[in-house]
């Protein structure tokens, strides 16, 4: 297994930890994340659920896995994003208590929509975000447009034109995340669960409702919108130079 749970009092600490790759993420990946954010989050004793990663947060899809299935069949691919990448982020969305990112490496790509995809984010010391979609041509699939719309309107235009860096510091002043300040984002993050569980798991079960309302609602009809434009995005005979391109850099 490339994810590793463990328990720091109230919160259950959910590690992405392939390093080799960056924590860069396929279809087995997605799956594996997925399992592990179910069998957590329904136990009774956990207040909060912080998810890392060891060395990178994660720097996105494997896009060489991607070039790979450029020649597949649509409805394959389709059932590939469907299930295993917009499954993982339903996963996330679909936890019963408060969800948090800790950032302590880069966030890319499908990276930041994890992040975007938790209820807050801290970013430490080592920790940047780049939208990361674009430069590869590349839409969301996995809910990203929606997630940074409902965190901070209009901001997308900028991502997308600059692909920066955003490091802690911009990340609190575009209001997509805060800084863990001299500590890792682990540790904040992991602070934030304890601090919360006197309120009861079912308490916050309750403001995690309200909190996602929107976002479950509108969830299912982004995503199908998604898959479909980004299967036509990879039908196109010049993605394989794009992805080939962002590789080398």
């Amino acid at each position: 297994m490339g994810v590793k749970v463990e328990r720091q009092g109230h919160a259950a600490v959910v590690t992405l930890d392939w390093p080799e790759q960056r924590n860069s993420m396929g279809p087995d990946e997605c799956k594996q994340l997925s399992a592990a954010l179910a069998n957590v989050a329904y136990d009774q004793s956990v207040c909060g659920v912080v998810i890392t990663g060891n060395g990178a947060f994660c720097s996105g899809g494997n896009l060489k896995g991607t070039s790979e299935r450029t020649g597949m069949p649509e409805e394959e691919r389709r059932n590939i994003v469907y299930g295993a990448y917009q499954g993982m982020i339903r996963s996330v969305i679909g936890v019963p208590v408060p969800t948090v990112a800790a950032v302590d490496g880069p966030a890319i790509g499908m990276g930041l929509d994890i992040a975007l995809a938790c209820d807050s984010r801290f970013i430490g010391p080592k920790g940047w975000a780049m939208q990361g979609w674009g430069r590869v041509g590349f839409v969301p699939g996995t809910g990203g447009e929606l997630l940074l719309r409902l965190r901070a309107p209009g901001l997308l235009w900028k991502l997308l034109e600059e692909q920066q860096r955003i490091d802690a510091a911009g990340m609190e002043k575009m209001g997509i995340g805060e800084s863990s300040g001299e500590m890792s984002a682990l540790e904040r993050a992991v602070q934030r669960v304890n601090a919360l569980a006197p309120m009861s798991r079912e308490s916050l079960g309750f403001y995690v409702e309200l909190h996602r309302d929107f976002l479950r609602r509108e969830l299912d009809h982004h995503l199908e919108m998604a898959v479909t434009r980004q299967i036509k995005v990879l039908s196109n005979p010049d993605v394989k130079a794009r992805i080939a391109a962002v590789m080398k850099k």
